[in-house]
């Protein structure tokens, strides 16, 4: 038999406890205090820069420690970038705002996209494309014919690798010596071999233009690629090296 003295498992008529129902009180008030001090913390006239001096400060540290490569993989990290500065500055001259909801609204986008924006500088610095063309050594001479001068080497050093990626792609322009003669291009190729200190050798094929893309996989000190011309007889070609970049696959 119950006793009729215990009321404190007393239920309700939708099936809640008194003392779950007090429970359930102390949570909604401990979520409003919360939530109220987050309001008077965003309205407070000293919060009114924090979300401008957040996202200036990661501006200035991208910068100093702005990495190589194309401007193209840096679209998500300046969008987010832009859309921080944009609201915090808004923050800032909203004076008046009609409310809390506008004013939290905008310090909360401009946190969240400066915290985005950092994210995504940091991902191309780890894994973004570096352009190292213009650190390639050419070894070897030069014009390549068909017969006793057909090989070239291509360097990559310590310097030029101090980044780590697992992947080298390089484009090769072949053209012909004497621009004035007949063009040798149609009957021309080569063969280019990654041949680099613990790294299996890799082989492929190019015509003038092409590109290709050599696995690195760990960590290397060097890259070293040679090339074999294949051109017809009496045609005598220059190579260079138009693009190299390092990359992770």
């Amino acid at each position: 038999m119950t006793d009729p003295g215990d009321t404190g498992d007393l239920r309700d008529r939708g099936g809640t406890t008194h003392k779950e129902a007090n429970t359930l009180g102390d949570h909604s008030i401990a979520a409003n205090d919360i939530k109220n001090l987050i309001i008077k913390w965003v309205m407070h006239p000293s919060a009114r820069w924090a979300p401008l001096l957040l996202a200036c400060t990661g501006l200035v540290i991208a910068g100093s420690t702005w990495p190589d490569g194309p401007a193209s993989q840096y679209a998500l990290w300046g969008t987010l970038a832009a859309l921080s500065v944009a609201t915090a500055a808004a923050r800032v001259l909203n004076r008046r705002p009609r409310g809390a909801r506008v004013v939290g609204a905008l310090s909360l986008v401009s946190v969240l996209a400066t915290v985005g924006a950092w994210l995504a500088f940091q991902s191309v610095a780890t894994h973004g494309e570096i352009d190292v063309t213009g650190q390639v050594r050419t070894r070897g001479t030069q014009p390549l014919d068909d017969t006793a001068h057909r090989s070239l080497s291509f360097l990559l050093d310590a310097s030029a690798l101090k980044e780590p990626r697992n992947a080298l792609r390089l484009t090769l322009a072949i053209d012909d010596h004497d621009p004035a003669g007949p063009t040798c291009l149609p009957d021309t190729g080569a063969t280019v071999s990654l041949l680099t200190s613990g790294v299996a050798a890799q082989t492929t094929d190019l015509r003038p233009g092409g590109t290709a893309d050599f696995s690195l996989g760990a960590r290397v000190r060097s890259v070293r690629i040679d090339l074999q011309l294949h051109t017809a007889r009496g045609c005598r070609m220059d190579v260079r090296a138009t693009s190299a970049v390092l990359h992770d696959r």
